[in-house]
């Protein structure tokens, strides 16, 4: 694995998400409390973008069919998914943040 720098830190908002499309994977990054959370972006049920749905603490839905995953673990909160998703760690770095993929 290795850190791949995907944008700034003051581009994500408090409580939301941002998507980074890498052309072969596309990752989510969200703000929860002033630290930043990085997931795979497709749920694994439906495959809709997760940071468009409602970020609920660390819980985010799905807004395809409600699929809830907790971003720092992957793991499915509620179904209809029961496949758990990708979590990449992040580091900050001066103004801008990088994950680790």
């Amino acid at each position: 694995m290795a850190f791949t720098k995907l944008g700034k830190v003051a581009d994500i908002s408090e409580g939301a998400g941002n998507m980074y499309d890498l052309g072969n994977r596309w990752i989510g990054v969200f703000k929860v409390e002033g630290e930043l959370l990085a997931i795979d972006d497709i749920c694994s049920h439906a495959e809709a973008y997760l940071h468009e749905g409602v970020l609920e603490g660390c819980v985010v839905e799905c807004d395809a069919h409600g699929a809830r995953f907790d971003i720092r673990t992957g793991k499915v909160e509620e179904g209809p998914a029961i496949t758990p998703i990708d979590t990449y760690e992040v580091r900050i770095v001066g103004d801008d943040f990088e994950v680790d993929l």
